[in-house]
C-alpha cells in the first residue's frame, strides 16, 4: 500500500486538476476513502495486523475528509482548514517515518491522532468567530478563545507550515483566521510579519486580537534588530495610542505590553550602539 503521508497530497492534486472541485472528482476521492474505511475495518475482525488495519482506517478518514472539504479548501475562507489538514498529512507522515523504524506501536498512535484531527476538523476561525458571537464578555469567552490560539500555536510544530501560507491566512479577512495567523505567528517568529503586526495595531479587529499582536511583537523585537522595523513598530504603536486601542482606566494590560515593547526597543539599540 502507497505511504499514508502521500495519499493526501495525492487525492488534493487530484481534485485541484479537476478544476472547480467537480462532484465526480470528490466522489471518485471519496469512494478510495470508504472502500479504505471498509478494508480497514474487516481487517480488524480478520487479521492480526492491527497496525496495518488502522492504518487503512486512518487513510481512508482522511480521504473521505478531503472530498468533504474540498469546496472549503479551494476558497479563501477555507485556509484554515487547509493548514489542519496539513497537521493531518504530517502525521501519517511521522506514523509512516514511525514504521520505517520498527515502532509499531508508536506508528499505531500517530495514526490515532491524525483521525482524531480529522474528526475535529471545524476550522479554529469558525469556532473563534461563533465563541465571539455567542459567549459573553468575560474570563470564561477569554479562557475559550485563548485555547483556540493555543491549538494554532500547536500546528506550528509541524514542518509543512510556511511563511506564505501565514500571511495568505490572515489576508483571507476572516477574523478568525487572523486570530490563527497570530498563534502561529506566536510560536514561531519566523513565520512572523512585521506589515502584518503594524496593521492589527492601526486597526485591530478585537481587543484580544491587538494583545496576541502585541505578545508576537515583543518577542519579534527581542529577535530582530533592524531599525526600519522599529520605527514601524513604533509608529504604528504610537497610532494605536492616539486611537485609543491601547485601553486605558481599569485596562491597561495592553498599554503595559507596548511599553514592554518600547523598552525593549530602547534596550536592543543601546547594546547595539554599545557593540560598535
Amino acid at each position: 500500500m502507497a505511504r499514508l503521508s502521500e495519499e493526501l497530497p495525492a487525492a488534493m492534486r487530484r481534485l485541484r486538476s479537476a478544476g472547480a472541485a467537480s462532484t465526480a472528482a470528490r466522489l471518485g476521492v471519496a469512494l478510495v476513502g470508504v472502500g479504505l474505511l471498509v478494508a480497514g475495518t474487516v481487517a480488524v475482525f480478520a487479521t492480526t495486523n492491527s497496525a496495518g488495519s488502522s492504518a487503512l482506517i486512518a487513510a481512508g478518514t482522511v480521504l473521505v475528509a478531503v472530498a468533504v472539504f474540498t469546496n472549503r479548501l479551494e476558497s479563501v475562507e477555507g485556509a484554515g482548514v487547509k493548514i489542519q489538514l496539513g497537521a493531518v498529512a504530517a502525521k501519517l507522515q511521522e506514523a509512516d517515518q514511525a514504521d520505517a523504524s520498527g515502532d509499531a506501536e508508536a506508528a499505531e498512535q500517530l495514526r490515532r491522532e491524525a483521525q482524531l484531527l480529522v474528526v475535529a476538523m471545524e476550522p479554529i476561525a469558525t469556532r473563534y468567530e461563533a465563541i465571539r458571537k455567542s459567549s459573553p464578555h468575560g474570563r470564561r469567552r477569554t479562557d475559550a478563545l485563548s485555547e483556540l490560539v493555543e491549538q494554532a500555536r500547536k500546528m506550528a510544530r509541524f514542518d509543512f507550515i510556511s511563511t506564505e501560507a501565514v500571511e495568505e491566512l490572515f489576508r483571507s479577512g476572516q477574523d478568525g483566521n487572523r486570530i490563527t495567523a497570530l498563534g502561529l505567528m506566536l510560536e514561531d517568529t519566523r513565520f512572523a510579519s512585521v506589515p502584518i503586526i503594524t496593521e492589527v495595531f492601526r486597526g485591530p479587529r478585537s481587543n484580544f486580537e491587538l494583545w496576541h499582536a502585541l505578545r508576537v511583537c515583543l518577542d519579534v523585537v527581542r529577535q530582530d534588530g533592524q531599525q526600519a522595523h522599529y520605527e514601524a513598530i513604533r509608529e504604528a504603536i504610537s497610532v494605536a495610542r492616539a486611537n485609543g486601542s491601547l485601553g486605558g482606566g481599569s485596562d491597561r494590560s495592553r498599554f503595559r505590553l507596548a511599553e514592554r515593547i518600547a523598552n525593549a526597543m530602547e534596550r536592543r539599540e543601546n547594546s547595539d550602539q554599545g557593540a560598535r
